[in-house]
């Protein structure tokens, strides 16, 4: 299985999936998402976790293959 991290901007209601917070940041800029990439990494160290900004929900899981 794979770590996964979905990422739902609230307002444009568009879906991205990525494979690490790294990848996060290279599509969308730290205002998009409203938060830093340091937070994500914090915050998103286990599956299950997840942050709530004002501009995006993000959840890191797994992908069943």
């Amino acid at each position: 299985m794979r770590k996964v991290i979905h990422v739902h901007l609230i307002h444009s209601r568009k879906n991205y999936y990525f494979g690490s917070v790294n990848a996060i940041f290279k599509k969308l800029s730290e205002k998009e998402i409203g938060c830093t990439e340091n937070t994500l990494s914090h915050v998103l160290t286990e599956d299950g976790m997840h942050h709530i900004t004002s501009k995006a929900l993000i959840i890191r899981s797994r992908l069943m293959t």
